[in-house]
């Protein structure tokens, strides 16, 4: 039986977190280590060997036990780790959302987790580093070719991003905010996740970062542990079936619902886009088929007749329009 990681885990390091290590210094330990992201639980819970992971969460603080100097850290969720650093920096205080690269090594499936710590980030730093240097899309599915069919972006009351790479940590903290504010129950690590990986795939997918927003709202309240009484899973709330279909393995997973949720409703807004040349329209469809289906906007010739799918139109249509201000 595999053990899980619902209950707090000490990861035992051996090395020092070293004091004046520098954010350079820091991406390049994860170069030279091959990491390009965040290890998710789900790749934790099933690790057995050795590797170089970075893993994201809220520093709760810094504790001594014996001679030893222990980072309390909580992942989404509320799970709690507990990290030996011997020469902790000193930025990683209370409260501060970081990546931390760690050399982990499992045995077994039922063996403890050991680990060693080798470098730290601010999780600011390196989410505003990804969305920055994130590859663009190839010719041919770039937002160029995606125009039609896209919301009109308007000033608002949340900002609207102004190309590609223009992700700063102003507009993660602006969106973060307001999510917290629609979910008291996340943290403030779980918020900045869940506003960076809305503005992060919504510039890779070309589709304005409000929508998106509205859609979450009215779909998971932000909730990243939702599941309807149909089984649809997660912020984005995706069925199994479509989810397989995305290459999304773990719908609960912030980044990877986010993922399918917005590459979902792009490939909408493209179909529905290539019929109408009002995008308002293509919007409306867009958001029908991402409800109920695009087999029963195909059968109904529009929006489906169906209560629940006009309210739902409707909703994330108001609330869209709020969030630009309009």
């Amino acid at each position: 039986m595999r053990l899980r990681l619902s209950l707090p885990i000490l990861l035992l390091a051996t090395a020092v977190c070293a004091q004046a290590q520098t954010f350079e210094e820091y991406l390049q330990l994860r170069k030279a280590n091959g990491v390009s992201r965040q290890a998710d639980r789900a790749a934790l819970e099933a690790f057995v060997g050795t590797r170089v992971i970075e893993v994201g969460a809220l520093v709760r603080g810094v504790v001594k036990s014996g001679d030893r100097k222990l980072l309390i850290l909580e992942r989404d969720g509320g799970e709690q780790l507990f990290v030996q650093c011997p020469n902790a920096p000193e930025w990683l205080v209370s409260n501060v959302s970081a990546r931390l690269l760690m050399k982990v090594t499992r045995t077994g499936e039922n063996s403890a987790l050991e680990a060693e710590l080798i470098g730290a980030a601010t999780e600011s730093h390196v989410a505003a580093w990804e969305a920055k240097n994130r590859p663009k899309p190839r010719a041919g599915s770039s937002a160029t070719s995606r125009k039609r069919g896209r919301p009109p972006a308007v000033p608002g009351n949340l900002p609207g991003l102004q190309g590609p790479g223009t992700l700063d940590q102003r507009t993660v903290s602006t969106y973060s905010s307001f999510i917290r504010g629609q979910n008291r129950r996340l943290s403030q690590a779980q918020s900045d996740r869940i506003a960076t990986g809305i503005l992060g795939y919504s510039d890779h997918f070309g589709v304005d970062a409000r929508l998106i927003m509205a859609l979450v709202l009215c779909e998971s309240g932000f909730n990243p542990g939702s599941r309807s009484s149909a089984g649809a899973m997660g912020l984005g709330q995706l069925m199994p079936g479509t989810a397989r279909e995305l290459g999304v393995s773990n719908a609960y997973d912030t980044e990877q619902n986010l993922y399918g949720t917005i590459k979902l409703l792009r490939g909408h807004l493209d179909k529905y886009g290539a019929r109408t040349e009002d995008s308002f329209e293509s919007l409306v469809l867009a958001l029908a088929a991402y409800n109920a289906g695009p087999g029963a906007v195909s059968r109904h010739g529009g929006v489906p007749p169906y209560r629940e799918t006009q309210n739902y139109v409707r909703k994330v249509v108001d609330t869209y329009r709020r969030l630009c201000g309009s």
